[in-house]
């Protein structure tokens, strides 16, 4: 949308706009804009005629720094008019006067040409009534704190000067000691990217300002003190000295379409906004899915792993159990083919204990140890010892009969009940434990 037409006086024939004046009380009404300041002459009449003019008292003082500055820089005297008008300004020690911005080209910077006649505007707009600039550590945002408060503005020459008010003491103290020797303003700006009027100012430590140049300030609490302007650096700002939150507000700016200055406001429609947000979010979005992908894989291969580790861990216990239990007679090859090992294997699988036993002999085992504890107390399936006489197979020795009771008794249990010679012969041994003496036949160890 095209900006409405800048608004004009008639002063001598000539069209002039808001900023040739000294004072402007209202910018869309020219019949308040007073002390013309476009020719030498105007600015002559305008020291001859400020205490005669109808200003409020508010702005007294900046219109008369205003004059003062345009009056210098045509070479005019402005002694009398400052002794008259702005000596009690630039009386009181403790409140000096600071160098706070210098007028130059920032194109490099993004923020364009900045000239004397801008810094000029930004005086006859402060009104510390509606808008009191700060002086803070750093650029802040809106929540850092205030260590003190821009009372007033003047410009010198080229300068933009302030004065502060209710400055923190221990952050005077420490400016006096050199702590943060540089600063830098920021300003507001209108739709055509003039500056307007002052935000802040912030004193900076290591960081270098962008305007250079600008002279230390000095403090004196026993003196009247104004600081003296020398420039004798180049106002510009190299590409490298821009922090990195400049950097990503403007690449930011750039995605918006923007451009370096927020000056300018965008429309955006909801299509724009959708736009937008998808393309600045589809990123962490391909990085979210390719970390989630990335997760989901080394959960699997990590739960196979475990799987396999918990099989082997359990196969182990079971076999370690069989062996003990062959060791100790109590395994018979029966076991193995009747699928014993594979209840051992599912035992073996669960590390519960349950109680065990009675009295002073309960214990607390896994069903894995109950079932071997067991097995363990059970009678010998097949007693132990040698067979006299080399049995063999049909009840004879090699040498015919055995003439063993034991043997002879086993042979006629093993006829009268058609069961195996090993188990006639261990429920013979039962009933007989005599007959197991020196030349008694035995079943051999399983």
């Amino acid at each position: 949308m095209a900006s409405m037409a800048a608004k004009i006086k008639t002063v001598d024939g000539s069209p002039l706009t808001a900023d040739k004046f000294a004072y402007v009380g209202d910018p869309q009404d020219p019949d308040s804009w007073h002390l013309p300041l476009d020719t030498k002459q105007h600015v002559n009449s305008a020291l001859d005629m400020f205490a005669h003019t109808d200003l409020p008292s508010s702005a007294k003082g900046p219109t008369a720094r205003v004059i003062a500055t345009k009056a210098k820089e045509a070479g005019l005297d402005t002694s009398d008019f400052c002794k008259n008008h702005l000596s009690q300004a630039h009386s009181e020690a403790p409140r000096p006067w600071i160098e706070i911005f210098r007028a130059g080209d920032y194109s490099k910077a993004g923020k364009g040409v900045i000239t004397p006649e801008d810094l000029s505007r930004v005086v006859r707009n402060y009104d510390p009534t509606y808008h009191e600039a700060p002086a803070t550590i750093g650029h802040p945002a809106d929540d850092k704190p205030a260590y003190a408060w821009i009372d007033q503005l003047m410009v010198d020459g080229n300068t933009l000067m302030a004065r502060e008010r209710q400055a923190d003491p221990k952050f005077t103290e420490a400016r006096a000691a050199g702590k943060f020797k540089k600063r830098s303003a920021a300003f507001y700006c209108d739709a055509d990217g003039k500056v307007t009027g002052l935000r802040h100012v912030a004193w900076l430590g290591a960081q270098p300002p962008e305007v250079k140049g600008l002279q230390d300030v000095a403090f004196d609490d026993h003196g009247s003190k104004f600081i003296t302007v020398d420039f004798g650096e180049d106002g510009t700002v190299a590409a490298g000295e821009k922090t990195f939150a400049e950097q990503f507000k403007e690449a930011f700016l750039s995605m918006l379409g923007v451009g370096a200055s927020l000056s300018a406001p965008k429309i955006f429609s909801e299509d724009d906004v959708k736009r937008i947000a998808a393309e600045a979010s589809a990123p962490l979005v391909a990085k979210i899915t390719a970390l989630e992908t990335d997760l989901k894989s080394s959960t699997a291969k990590f739960a196979e792993r475990e799987t396999a580790l918990a099989g082997g861990e359990v196969k182990q216990r079971a076999t370690q159990a069989i062996t003990h239990l062959k060791s100790k007679g109590a395994w018979v090859p029966a076991f193995d083919k009747m699928g014993l090992s594979l209840v051992f294997d599912e035992l073996a699988k669960t590390t519960t204990t349950v109680e065990f036993g009675e009295g002073a002999e309960k214990k607390q085992v896994t069903p894995l140890q109950g079932l071997v504890t067991f097995l363990e107390g059970l009678p010998k399936i097949v007693p132990g010892g040698k067979l006299v006489g080399d049995v063999q197979p049909g009840g004879r020795s090699s040498k015919g009969a055995t003439g063993d009771p034991l043997t002879d008794a086993a042979r006629a249990l093993q006829k009268e009940k058609s069961i195996s010679f090993a188990e006639a012969l261990r429920q013979v041994s039962d009933e007989h434990p005599e007959w197991q003496g020196t030349g008694a036949a035995t079943g051999g160890a399983v």
